[in-house]
């Protein structure tokens, strides 16, 4: 629990031990589940929390004396948001539920209350709470479409819902180290926030305009300095690039390996910032790594695929990644695949259909039977001469510093 004024607390919960968050997004601290108590002479909840956790919320509720909720908020429909809304509803019968109308929609199937439950807002209705204010504004697909932001005006706090979380569970919420709170939101919106790019964009943009003095997500610490997090989005958000290749690679027996190394290491002589990232590490989950490589993609100008083929297709480690990037709408302007093959592959083939979401141009590939020899590595040179002359290429206005 954290007192954020005299007339906020964060009342939620944390879960430091989670190690994945949906069974798939790397969450090396943990998270939380916010759910924040505003009392002005009526008193409103925002977001119960996830069902297992429901105990922490309503002992957090009960240390600060609350006997009688008039309203429940709910921005989001997925259970880590809204799970716990019927023990609410039964700890304190009367609450009003309130959200706009896509949720009480999306709640009837998953949660099972009715939509004819809920008070809707419309973007721009205001519920007043006596001397305290919340305006209502819908921001769909920044991750679902029934996400909302609420806004208490006489404070200047937003509450973002996703928008700006991260999966961050800090010893101490009231400091949290900001560095890693900055790592954390970056791969938040690497998982959470990038498949809707150009909606979570405007969406930050209205924000900005907007002006709070605080955000509160719905994960992660409080941004008491907004600034610094509406800047990231509007660089991640943004279609410009940085002058910087990702290279994700498995390897096998070496020979895919050594290239990849190879490659990495010609790009960097020329100026050109080059990150490998080993898929296949044998202490990590592959969750972990591709979560890695993907955290790295945000604003990179190319990602290298770097993989073997095994039974004519790719590894399928590179498969789950490649799937994962398509997914996840990676915006990098040059696609490139290296790897060596035993006897024949279909690999370009493969990837190309795993990828075929990303608007990238694909570069062709470069392939070498078994261990790479002196020519392959001759293409492995021209190959990185032409992704570095096309990333230098890139007019200034498409590049980040």
């Amino acid at each position: 629990m954290l007192k954020i004024s005299d007339n906020v607390h964060e009342v939620g919960a944390s879960h430091p031990e989670l190690c994945y968050f949906d069974r798939l997004m790397p969450t090396e601290y943990g998270t939380t589940y916010n759910s924040y108590l505003i009392q002005g002479e009526k008193t409103v909840l925002i977001d119960p929390v996830e069902l297992e956790k429901k105990e922490v919320l309503l002992k957090n509720l009960k240390d600060l004396g609350i006997t009688k909720l008039d309203y429940l908020i709910c921005l989001h429909t997925e259970q880590d948001h809204a799970g716990s809304t019927p023990d609410i509803l039964a700890a304190y019968p009367g609450v009003q539920l309130v959200s706009n109308a896509k949720v009480a929609e999306f709640m009837e199937n998953h949660i099972h209350i009715p939509r004819t439950e809920f008070r809707i807002m419309a973007d721009g209705d205001t519920l007043d709470l006596g001397g305290l204010s919340l305006s209502f504004k819908s921001i769909p697909f920044s991750h679902w479409p029934d996400n909302t932001m609420v806004y208490l005006e006489e404070e200047k706090m937003l509450f973002s819902s996703d928008h700006f979380g991260s999966h961050y569970a800090a010893l101490d919420p009231a400091q949290p180290d900001f560095e890693l709170q900055i790592k954390e939101a970056q791969a938040y919106y690497a998982e959470i926030m990038m498949p809707t790019r150009l909606q979570t964009g405007k969406h930050a943009e209205w924000v900005s305009e907007l002006n709070p003095d605080m955000i509160l997500p719905s994960h992660g610490p409080v941004w008491h300095d907004p600034e610094v997090i509406l800047s990231l989005y509007a660089r991640w958000t943004s279609d410009a690039v940085a002058p910087a290749v990702v290279i994700p690679y498995v390897t096998m027996h070496e020979s895919t390996g050594v290239m990849a190394k190879y490659l990495a290491e010609k790009i960097a002589e020329k100026g050109i910032k080059a990150d490998l990232c080993d898929l296949g590490l044998s202490d990590k989950d592959l969750r972990q790594t591709a979560g890695e490589a993907l955290y790295l993609s945000v604003d990179a100008a190319a990602v290298v695929l770097a993989a073997p083929t095994v039974l004519t297709g790719p590894h399928p480690s590179m498969m789950f990644f490649a799937a994962l990037m398509n997914g996840m709408r990676v915006k990098a302007r040059f696609l490139g695949l290296i790897g060596s093959f035993g006897w024949g592959t279909q690999i370009e083939k493969s990837l190309k259909s795993l990828t075929e979401r990303l608007k990238g141009e694909h570069l062709p590939p470069v392939l070498c039977k078994g261990l790479p020899r002196e020519e392959d590595f001759a293409a492995l040179d021209n190959y990185t001469e032409e992704i570095v002359t096309k990333i230098k290429a890139l007019p200034p206005e498409d590049v980040l510093d």
